[in-house]
Formats: C-alpha cells, sequence, structure tokens
C-alpha cells in the first residue's frame, strides 16, 4: 500500500460545486474550489459551524447581533463583503432553504441559516467564490458553499469543550456526538 499525503490526497479530492459536467478533482476544475476536509474541520478548534467557515475562509464573516431581533439566533454570514442572500447554501450538493427569518441589522437580506448543521456531522466543506453566479444564479453571486455530510454506516465519535472567561464570570460547556448506523444493506444513518 502506498501513503499519500494530506495535501496529494486534498489535490485528487472529487468536487461537485462549481461543475455542469463530469465530477473534477480540486486540479482540473475550471474555477477554483477550496475543499476543506474533515480533519481540516477538525484542526480549526471551533465547534460552531460559523465559526470554524469563518477560521477557513478568508472573505468570510459572521456578526454577533445584539438581543433585539430574530438576527440573535440567526446569524447571517457575509462572504467577499456582499449580502448573505448572495451566497449559496448547498448541502451534499443541493440547496438548502432560507431561513424564517430576514435580517433586519446590517443588509436586510434574507438568508439560509447554516449554523443548524453541526461541525461535527461534517465530512467536507467546498468553497467555489469565482464564477458561481453562472452557473446557479443571482443568489449565487457572491459564491457557493457546499456541506458535505458524513455518510459512514459505523463508527462514531464524541467531542466535549469546556471551558471558562478569565474573570470566572462564566463558563461553557459543548457536547457534539456522530454515530453511523447501518439501515439494510444498501443504507445507512449518520
Amino acid at each position: 500500500d502506498s501513503v499519500v499525503s494530506a495535501d496529494e490526497s486534498a489535490a485528487n479530492a472529487i468536487i461537485v460545486s462549481g461543475l455542469r459536467g463530469q465530477p473534477r478533482s480540486v486540479t482540473d476544475s475550471a474555477v477554483p474550489v477550496d475543499v476543506f476536509s474533515e480533519e481540516t474541520i477538525e484542526r480549526a478548534s471551533q465547534t460552531d459551524t460559523l465559526d470554524i467557515l469563518q477560521t477557513l475562509i478568508p472573505s468570510y464573516t459572521v456578526n454577533r447581533a445584539a438581543n433585539t431581533t430574530s438576527d440573535t439566533f440567526i446569524r447571517a454570514p457575509s462572504l467577499r463583503g456582499l449580502p448573505a442572500d448572495k451566497t449559496l447554501l448547498l448541502v451534499n450538493g443541493r440547496r438548502r432553504h432560507k431561513s424564517a427569518s430576514v435580517g433586519v441589522s446590517g443588509y436586510g437580506s434574507h438568508a439560509a441559516d447554516s449554523a443548524v448543521i453541526p461541525a461535527i456531522a461534517l465530512k467536507s466543506i467546498e468553497v467555489l467564490r469565482d464564477g458561481a453566479a453562472a452557473q446557479y444564479g443571482s443568489d449565487a453571486i457572491a459564491g457557493v458553499i457546499n456541506y458535505e455530510l458524513k455518510d459512514d454506516n459505523h463508527g462514531g465519535s464524541l467531542v466535549a469543550q469546556v471551558g471558562q472567561y478569565y474573570e470566572g464570570d462564566g463558563e461553557s460547556v459543548q457536547i457534539a456526538g456522530n454515530i453511523g448506523l447501518p439501515l439494510t444493506d444498501n443504507g445507512f444513518i449518520n
């Protein structure tokens, strides 16, 4: 068996975002696509999917709103400085529906809620920034983010993160789990 480095395996990863024909690898795609593997996502040392993306993607920002509107619960991300509704969110290559909340602070955009997808459920993240509107339409002017979910039919993982603020004025506890189970001979639940 040959050993493949992380850089080589990332270069040979098959991508689906930004393609109309056969699936391609990162190196022979017509447009630049960032592919973040499961290992890269885990190394981000965050448990919130939005914070992980903010760490990995230079042009991705997420603001925290004051406790006044639904913006407190549905944090609208911005890719390339454009409103949240200009970024198309895909899950396993399919469009994710928009949230029920219209952001009133900032741009007033109506975006998909990507925070409901836990980071522990992600197998990879594909980010297409250039040429996305030509392929997907006006809701992809800033780009496309495709979440590829785990599809293992066995095994699992558990992550616990505990912290305390410096002055002792608050604690943080986060626990996340993932398990894959077979469902008949050809299916799975993850």
